[in-house]
């Protein structure tokens, strides 16, 4: 299978969300909860995607590939929280059934990748608008769950 470059870069960021996740659970937050919402600076490189003139996809399936998006985020949505500990300090709440869902909706975005029969750069495309409508949703809901922990028992 051909490697597009920022089909690389999409990989390492999602590594690196899921890793700061998993961090997060044994690891504080410092800070006001900026720093999820600034992970979301990490899908910056694929906006090329989105500029691309070689990919050609419709509106439908650019609202299909939302929809998917959202729809995805809403298990994360669930199994992400945050708890202030014993040290006073806010944590990730610790989740297997994040981390297996993590995992698992990469590997669904991986085997649907395979199945659809379309061009690289579109393909690439509708996957890089699935990922933003389930990582922007999630990491947004994320810093308000964490807000509502930091603003509690600040005492």
């Amino acid at each position: 299978m051909n490697y597009n470059p920022i089909f690389i870069i999409i990989i390492l960021v999602a590594a690196l969300i899921f890793y700061r996740q998993v961090v997060s659970m044994f690891k504080p937050i410092r800070g006001k909860g900026t720093r999820i919402i600034i992970t979301l600076f990490l899908l910056t490189p694929g906006s090329a995607l989105i500029m691309n003139p070689n990919a050609e996809v419709t509106s439908l399936e650019v609202a299909v590939a939302l929809l998917l998006g959202c729809v995805l985020s809403i298990p994360l949505i669930l199994t992400t929280g945050y708890e202030r500990r014993e040290d006073r300090m806010i944590y990730v709440k610790k989740s297997l059934a994040f981390v297996i869902l993590f995992v698992l909706i990469f590997a669904i975005r991986w085997t649907i990748r395979g199945i659809i029969d379309m061009d690289s750069d579109s393909r690439m495309l509708l996957f890089f608008i699935a990922a933003c409508g389930y990582l922007i949703p999630w990491k947004i809901s994320s810093y308000y769950k964490f807000r509502k922990v930091y603003n509690s028992n600040l005492v």
